[in-house]
């Protein structure tokens, strides 16, 4: 006798979902046929594994935590080395209070998210608020009350179709945050409508938990678009080795998880072994910028042992105060280098956090690697 029938059900739809994921992500000609982004698609699943059993099937919404999204082993849906990212799913019906302490941070924000229509991590964004808008203590200590009703002190409504708390901790550092040890984020979750300690695990709950991170697991895999196929994204370049005009999604109305105080630029590039491609332009005044490369799998490259990512801390300016930055397979000499790691296609992606005046257009030019040294 199956005395878990609902768990044992997701468990089989498991099952069949890493399969399907196998043929028609993985293995799937259309979508992949260079051996490394194969080999890297296996990578990119097992870790969906990890956030999957982490975000979904140990979240308690009735006693939410904040669990860490991406790490250095732990890479999805567009991570970032110079930042830590948190999650916890919650109850739109609930109150909470969010308490932490800013350190080394030069932003920290919390956003609230609907359902994914299709089963994402997060949905549409509710509400935001960011550490310029809500008090924080001489000692860099905060809290701050989440609920329906307005309350006295740092408070952000929660919308009754509450899903899901995401929390960004931006740092601009000589070392990006995912490489130092000694950079962390304090940060913590209580629920106010307390209901005592959390009842014993049952079938219902776990498989409730369970189906929600299998819906997860495919949307990430199976529901993403095709690498290179048009985009219809406002900071999406759909022209390889080219970058959009810079796009927040601030007031845009459109229904997407993004930060509200980012301006976004992403593109692709494909290069030869003896190309590169050179990205010049003038960095906005603002509390953070950052640039980086990004596999087929909308995984940042190794940061860890290369230089993948830049943010402004670490981008060397030329003498008029402009910036050049080169995307190259081999080093081409000069300072700004992000080394493809071995790939010959991929995107890069740039972050601005909250300018003081709209970023404007990056320039991108393929020259040939032996003359960027030399221009």
């Amino acid at each position: 006798m199956n005395h878990a029938p609902l768990s044992t059900a997701v468990f089989d739809d498991l099952i069949a979902a890493l399969q399907e994921i196998r043929d028609g992500y993985v293995l799937s000609n259309e979508r992949f046929t260079d051996p490394l982004d194969v080999v890297e698609g296996y990578r990119y699943v097992t870790q969906l594994l990890s956030a999957m059993s982490e975000l979904f099937a140990e979240a308690d919404v009735e006693h939410p935590r904040f669990a860490p999204i991406v790490s250095p082993a732990r890479k999805l849906q567009g991570d970032n080395p110079d930042a830590i990212y948190h999650f916890a799913r919650v109850r739109g019906d609930r109150s909470y209070r969010v308490f932490g302490t800013i350190r080394q941070e030069c932003y920290t924000s919390f956003t609230i998210h609907g359902p994914a229509a299709d089963g994402g991590m997060a949905g549409p964004l509710l509400g935001d608020i960011n550490d310029r808008d809500f008090e924080v203590a001489p000692d860099g200590t905060y809290s701050l009350v989440l609920s329906a009703n307005e309350q006295p002190g740092n408070w952000i409504r929660l919308d009754p179709a509450a899903h899901a708390i995401v929390v960004r901790s931006y740092f601009q550092l000589p070392i990006s945050a995912q490489n130092d040890p000694d950079v962390f984020v304090s940060i913590g979750i209580e629920e106010l409508d307390d209901d005592g300690p959390p009842a014993p695990l049952d079938d219902e709950t776990f498989a409730a938990r369970l189906r929600e991170g299998v819906t997860f697991l495919r949307q990430a895999t199976l529901g993403q678009t095709l690498f290179g196929k048009s985009a219809q994204v406002p900071f999406v370049s759909n022209v390889p080795n080219s970058l959009p005009m810079p796009f927040s999604f601030r007031n845009s109305g459109l229904p997407v998880p993004g930060a509200a105080d980012i301006f976004y630029s992403m593109g692709r590039w494909n290069l030869a072994p003896d190309e590169a491609l050179v990205m010049t332009g003038e960095l906005p005044e603002g509390v953070f910028t950052n640039v980086m490369l990004w596999n087929k799998h909308m995984q940042t490259l190794d940061y860890r042992s290369l230089q993948s990512s830049l943010n402004q801390s670490q981008i060397t300016l030329e003498p008029d105060g402009s910036y050049r930055i080169v995307v190259a397979h081999g080093d081409p000499g000069v300072p700004n280098w992000l080394d493809t790691d071995g790939h010959r296609e991929g995107s890069v992606f740039w972050r601005f956090l909250l300018p003081e005046t709209d970023p404007t257009a990056i320039t991108c030019q393929v020259v040939p690697l032996a003359d960027v040294a030399s221009a």
